[in-house]
């Protein structure tokens, strides 16, 4: 018995196999997808985890250098203090963790009216005002005898890649 085309188009001899090799390979695809969104959201999550202990570093720095001012760059024999306002500078790396790398590199310099350029980066682009001016009002320091000086404080990552920048002053006797 010869058998005929029509009859092995109609006929469900390994229907079952077709069936299973098809739905392998959907799974398969699905499985691979599966994967490759999986390693996209490692990434992005190791991305942020850099980024976010890049800025840790810097706000540290500048903790730090806010925190030990006095003993470093405010130090009674600092040249920072004595130094001209439109050449004062003051430039440090910082260990704040004590593993003997560097965290962050501070760059501070006196807030002044004329713009002049110190540093080779994004710390110039601090305000134009004076550099000494009598304290806030509410501060509780008399104008009378006391004034403030102003200073830009620049941290950045090790990376280079975040930069914080903020102002500060400091009351000094007149």
């Amino acid at each position: 018995m010869v058998a005929t085309v029509r009859e092995t188009v109609k006929s469900e001899n390994g229907f079952v196999l077709v069936l299973a090799v098809l739905m392998l390979a959907v799974i398969t695809v699905i499985g691979v997808a599966a994967t490759r969104t999986s390693e996209t959201e490692s990434q992005i999550a190791s991305n942020e985890r850099q980024i976010a202990n890049e800025f840790y570093n810097a706000e540290g720095g500048l903790i730090d250098t806010l925190e030990r001012a006095t003993a470093t760059w405010l130090a009674p024999t600092s040249s920072f203090l004595t130094d001209g306002e439109t050449v004062a500078s003051f430039t440090s790396s910082i260990d704040f963790d004590g593993d003997g790398t560097n965290d962050a590199t501070v760059e501070i310099r006196c807030i002044e009216g004329t713009g002049t350029p110190i540093f080779n980066d994004s710390a110039d682009d601090l305000p134009l005002m004076a550099h000494t001016g009598p304290p806030p009002a509410g501060s509780g320091y008399s104008m009378k005898h006391f004034e403030v000086r102003r200073y830009g404080v620049t941290t950045t990552s090790t990376t280079g890649n975040t930069q914080i920048q903020t102002g500060v002053y400091k009351v000094f006797n007149k």
